[in-house]
């Protein structure tokens, strides 16, 4: 940042040599113009003097500014230990104010003393204009004036980007001013330059015994229109410049975006706009502190969900288990279960709760444990389901809903009854086929007397059975394109057999898209695997003799 410190010198060096030629410009017009000098007395004193005022005047304010800024300089020289934030910041809000009086003052002192110095060295003959030299006095300290502000303006504008490197913690109150401020005075100044350049012109006029040019008259008036106009877009537009950060970083911090929570407002000056800015920093400190608090409660929330649900990788007898479960935010609605019912049986479910959030949350901690109960009470899989839904109806009362699917797996029989409320369809993956398994009635909590029918379905080694949320088939990839399930079975059907059932859930995992942000639905994947050792296999094939099965999927009634 060292090279900074010379750049900024240079800057206000051409900003104060601008604006001093500005106004040597303006008097030089006024000279010829209304004073009605030659070209010929300017050459031989006027400019000469102009030319002393111009060059003091950036002398003296290069001086100031070096002085008053010297810890700013300290600070873009990576020399933070001398020059404190804090003071950085106070002399950078602080100096187009001071710049501001510096150049009022200037003109205070600089005009009287030009002019008692034109009157004492001027011809006796000439001494008796005092009115006229009180009048350009008078004109110039308007000018001042208007030149002071063009210095507020354009100092602002020129500091405001180190002033929003600046960290501004700890940053609350300060000696407060206003925006109108400013914007009153350059009115004034240049509504007084247009009434006295115009009267002084029409008192010169009318002493020398002439007539007065009407066209030059509102043309001394008009005049300072332009500049005028020029100097009240400069205020406008640097006012609207620093409330569009300001509102950009509300929007953002409307939008979620977590970054704005940890920054805060660079406070630009003391008027509204640094008010405004300060009012910000507190809500929004009061905003991060609630939401630290909220943080820590989800994550309570979502460890105590983590312990609700089984673990990812499972083993019951010949049955290999892995499962995923993946929330869009700290807490989810999906849900999925696992669990003994007897030595021979047992149940894998998948839910998703309908909402997000800690809503659907507690609801699924709420379903995890009534299943739990409804299924330790025996049953068949639509018993089971059925059952559930009247506890459901109940405790929901019609305000969410809940899809849920259950197989239930016999290990003597094999065989897995399945039952669904209104839950996505699971597929089998037999061999080198995808077959989805159609089931599926209301989902829970709509009708109390809702009944639900099951299909079963003859289990072989190897087989595969997949459960999910919709999450998985409504996932969108990057350009915002849904996989659908077309897509979700060829990514089934690439699944390595030979690998182990949680490699099986990783790689599709990996297959789907992640969406960077876009998908705002949970997913979750269960995987139920069949793997009989080789004698088993054998004994099972030489019982099994002379059946033959059609369709893997049977119903209840035609099994039986």
């Amino acid at each position: 940042m060292s090279s900074h410190s010379p750049r900024l010198m240079w800057k206000f060096f051409l900003l104060y040599l601008g604006v001093s030629l500005y106004g040597a410009t303006v008097i030089t017009v006024g000279n010829i113009f209304v004073n009605g000098i030659s070209l010929e007395e300017l050459r031989q004193y006027s400019l000469k003097a102009l030319f002393f005022q111009v060059s003091s005047g950036v002398i003296i304010f290069q001086i100031l500014t070096f002085i008053r800024l010297r810890p700013v300089l300290r600070y873009l020289q990576s020399r933070p230990d001398q020059a404190p934030v804090s003071l950085v910041w106070k002399r950078l809000i602080s100096f187009p104010t001071e710049m501001f009086w510096g150049m009022v003052l200037f003109g205070l002192v600089v005009s009287p003393l030009y002019h008692i110095i034109d009157y004492l060295i001027s011809e006796p003959s000439h001494r008796d204009l005092l009115w006229e030299n009180a009048l350009a006095i008078l004109y110039e300290q308007t000018l001042s004036l208007t030149l002071a502000i063009l210095f507020f303006i354009l100092i602002r504008r020129l500091l405001r980007p180190y002033i929003l490197r600046l960290p501004t913690e700890g940053i609350r109150e300060f000696p407060r001013s206003s925006f109108l401020r400013p914007l009153l005075l350059s009115f004034v100044s240049l509504m007084l330059i247009a009434i006295l350049l115009p009267t002084f012109y029409v008192l010169r006029i009318t002493a020398a015994g002439a007539q007065v040019d009407v066209r030059m008259m509102v043309s001394f008036a008009g005049s300072t229109l332009p500049f005028g106009l020029t100097l009240f877009l400069l205020l406008g537009w640097q006012f609207r410049s620093e409330v569009e950060v300001l509102i950009s970083a509300i929007l953002s911090l409307l939008k979620g975006d977590r970054a704005w929570l940890d920054r805060r407002m660079p406070i630009m000056s003391r008027d509204e706009v640094g008010q405004l800015g300060v009012a910000f920093n507190k809500l929004q400190e009061h905003l991060s502190r609630w939401y630290q608090g909220i943080e820590r409660e989800l994550q309570l929330a979502y460890q105590v969900q983590q312990k609700l649900l089984p673990p990812s990788s499972h083993q019951i007898g010949d049955y290999r288990i892995a499962a995923v479960c993946q929330p869009t935010r700290e807490v989810g609605g999906d849900l999925y279960d696992i669990i003994s019912l007897n030595e021979n049986r047992f149940a894998v479910i998948s839910g998703d709760v309908s909402g997000h959030g800690m809503p659907a949350a507690l609801i699924m901690s709420a379903i995890l444990v009534l299943f739990r109960t409804e299924a330790r009470l025996g049953g068949s899989a639509e018993e089971i389901l059925s059952r559930l839904n009247r506890s459901v109806v109940q405790t929901l009362q019609g305000d969410m809903m809940v899809t849920l699917g259950i197989g239930i797996f016999d290990q003597q029989k094999n065989i897995c009854e399945y039952a669904s409320a209104g839950h996505m369809a699971p597929y089998l993956l037999r061999g080198d086929q995808v077959t989805q398994i159609p089931c599926s009635s209301l989902p829970l909590g709509i009708s109390k007397d809702e009944t639900y029918c099951q299909v079963v379905i003859p289990v072989q080694p190897d087989d595969r059975f997949l459960f999910y949320t919709d999450g998985v088939v409504e996932a969108l990839n990057d350009n915002g394109e849904m996989v659908g399930f077309q897509e979700f079975e060829r990514c089934l059907s690439r699944l390595n057999r030979a690998a182990s059932a949680q490699e099986q859930i990783d790689a599709l995992v990996r297959q789907l898209p992640e969406g960077h942000g876009i998908n705002k639905d949970d997913r979750t994947i269960i995987m139920v695997e069949y793997k009989k050792s080789a004698d088993a296999v054998k004994s099972q094939r030489e019982t099994a003799g002379q059946r033959k099965t059609a369709d893997p999927i049977e119903s209840e009634r035609d099994a039986g």
